[in-house]
């Protein structure tokens, strides 16, 4: 069954207004996963994929809490740091390229595992990047928004 809230979801996630008002759309869906524990992301409501990354903050080693969109690839599950193509990397990606093995987890539905991380390049990364687009499609916009390199990552369920 299709989720007729998707397209609308889609074509909101384009608009510059939501890219300029991005802490609003990132509050609401904080606010959400809380009070859900971690069931009812907004992304889900319009049938869009999301996990909430959890990874310990590089600086202050506490555990920060991102609910993000992501895709089916490959064993596992991927994900892209877009920031809706802003210039600014997220900092969820600096914080997970500085986690160490075994401090990563992901929630679905409000269970929660433990990961392994990768990121992503060369043919891996064009691969993940053609599933995480068909997924959401402004990723390619959000791409030709900024200069920087989108970056893409693949976690894998830790055994």
């Amino acid at each position: 069954m299709t989720n007729l809230l998707t397209p609308l979801a889609v074509w909101i996630g384009r608009q510059d207004a939501t890219r300029e008002n991005s802490h609003l759309v990132v509050r609401a869906d904080r606010w959400l996963d809380r009070v859900s524990g971690g069931r009812v992301p907004l992304l889900r409501i319009a049938g869009l994929p999301t996990l909430t990354l959890h990874v310990p903050g590089r600086h202050s080693g506490l555990r920060r809490s991102t609910p993000l969109l992501c895709a089916s690839w490959g064993n596992g599950l991927v994900i892209v740091g877009s920031n809706w193509g802003g210039q600014a990397t997220p900092a969820w990606v600096h914080n997970l390229r500085a986690a160490a093995d075994g401090e990563v987890a992901v929630s679905v539905y409000g269970a929660s595992m433990d990961v392994d991380v990768r990121e992503l390049d060369g043919e891996d990364r064009e691969s993940a990047w053609s599933a995480a687009v068909r997924v959401w499609p402004n990723y390619e916009i959000y791409a030709r928004r900024t200069t920087r390199d989108l970056p893409v990552f693949h976690l894998t369920p830790r055994l």
